[in-house]
């Protein structure tokens, strides 16, 4: 039986032509802007992503891509469901400030401290190991990494944010490619917030003193 799987798993990958596999991310503990609280400016995230990666999947469905794998002319093409691979990072980023307590802007009336994310890994990927097939052990691997330049009080910090998330499979669906994916991204959110808390209170460091 184990044998059968394994056949059964190259088969789909090989030589079959790229399947489309549509999934939904989800952003975690979505609550509405603040209507007090320090404003940051959120700019619009830069794809960044390696062009070699994405040159494996279809040109009209790149910018919404996650991942997927590609085996001997066949694989499985993962794409967001109604979004950009960039606008759903942006999302994520917002609601990561929001629960911190910030209110998020496009722009900023007056000075604000302002950050530019830059998309560097948005994907989820299906590596075959021919033990773990054979022992139902499958894994699949989401990561997310993003660089981020924050601009505060005329100073620059860069660091970068990143989220893994794995989920051990036996069929390859929808449901679990998901699962993959929202891990990433849940841990990807604590760690944005750990660091972006980090930096705050360094520059907080650097802001001039009030003077009487």
């Amino acid at each position: 039986m184990k044998w059968i799987v394994c056949a059964i798993v190259l088969a789909f990958l090989n030589g079959c032509g790229i399947k489309e596999q549509v999934v939904r991310v989800s952003v975690p503990d979505v609550h509405a802007n603040p209507e007090q609280g320090p404003v940051i400016q959120v700019n619009p995230v830069r794809d960044n992503r390696q062009a070699s990666f994405l040159a494996q999947f279809p040109a009209a469905t790149r910018d919404k891509n996650v991942g997927g794998v590609v085996r001997g002319g066949g694989g499985i093409n993962v794409v967001l469901d109604s979004t950009t691979t960039t606008l759903k990072t942006h999302s994520i980023i917002v609601q990561a400030l929001r629960n911190m307590g910030y209110r998020t802007a496009d722009h900023c009336e007056t000075s604000c401290p302002s950050i530019t994310p830059r998309l560097n890994t948005f994907a989820v990927l299906m590596p075959f190991n021919f033990w773990r097939a054979a022992t139902y052990s499958q894994h699949m691997l989401a990561d997310i990494a993003v660089q981020i330049t924050l601009q505060e009080q005329g100073h620059t910090y860069t660091f970068e944010a990143s989220g893994h998330g794995s989920n051990v499979y036996q069929v390859v669906s929808q449901e679990n490619w998901e699962t993959a994916l929202d891990r990433a991204v849940k841990d990807f959110d604590s760690n944005f917030q750990q660091q972006m808390a980090s930096q705050m209170d360094q520059a907080a460091t650097k802001a001039p003193k009030a003077t009487d």
